[in-house]
């Protein structure tokens, strides 16, 4: 389990993550929603290692992250909004090696797990490749197989649809979804895309550093006023719903798009 009990960080200008706790077990896809600037890019590093709080303690698999950051590499992968930030080889293969290689994996199973994985990702085509030459949706599934190909138990994703058009945004979005389910890996899922997390497990609303809401998605969003005084839009279903309720359309309850399109 990944538990952030009472954190603090600051970059020397005021917290940038106060008082901030939660927990999120194997198995579980936790969606953390909030507007550009308000703390969930540093919850990703402080979630990895890269950061280390400031006041209070995180704990992954029991263990703090200041006396286990060896360990994070293999355990925790965090993948970034812009892939090119994490690329490091001149071909596709060799970025997706890159970690396989610091985790010293003997090479033949270090190339069966790169083959898995880029033919799960259906990237195998592109492994002789610089990755500079393949388009967003592309570079995004390396960054991401560079990720799994180290078996992690836990999954930070940090924006990683933001870059894409729509029909890249849902194909990377459904498959980090299934995927992380098959393998039981608990996820932090970080989005200012309201529509992406309602396919969360549970969703943490988070605004100025501190965290002001947390629930399945129906309960956090059931509250338009707070979650838009966070700078955060709400679900388009949910909104239409909420509308066509409003003028006894349909009856008052929660809605997916699928259905609200069947009613009427």
């Amino acid at each position: 389990m990944i538990e952030f009990d009472n954190v603090y960080f600051s970059y020397g200008n005021g917290w940038a993550v106060e008082d901030f706790n939660l927990k999120i077990k194997k198995g579980e896809f936790v969606a953390l929603l909030g507007s550009n600037g308000s703390g969930k890019s540093t919850v990703a590093r402080l979630t990895n290692g890269l950061f280390l709080p400031d006041k209070g303690n995180i704990f992954i698999d029991g263990k703090e992250t200041s006396k286990a950051r060896d360990e994070l590499k293999a355990k925790v992968g965090l993948v970034f909004q812009n892939p090119d930030d994490q690329f490091v080889g001149t071909t596709v293969e060799e970025d997706i090696a890159f970690g396989l290689e610091n985790l010293a994996i003997e090479r033949e199973e270090a190339k069966r797990r790169i083959m898995e994985i880029a033919e799960l990702l259906d990237i195998k085509k592109y492994l002789r490749s610089s990755p500079s030459m393949l388009s967003g949706g592309e570079k995004q599934k390396v960054a991401i197989a560079g990720v799994l190909v180290m078996q992690p138990e836990y999954l930070i994703l940090d924006e990683i649809t933001a870059l894409l058009d729509p029909v890249s945004r849902k194909e990377i979005f459904n498959f980090v979804f299934s995927i992380a389910k098959e393998k039981n890996m608990g996820v932090l899922y970080i989005t200012h895309m309201s529509n992406e997390a309602l396919n969360a497990d549970r969703v943490v609303l988070i605004h100025q550093g501190k965290k002001i809401s947390e629930g399945t998605p129906q309960n956090v969003f059931s509250n338009f006023s707070l979650v838009r005084s966070c700078g955060v839009s709400i679900p388009d279903s949910l909104y239409i719903a909420e509308k066509l309720s409003e003028f006894g359309v349909i009856p008052k309850r929660e809605y997916t798009e699928k259905e609200i399109l069947e009613i009427l």
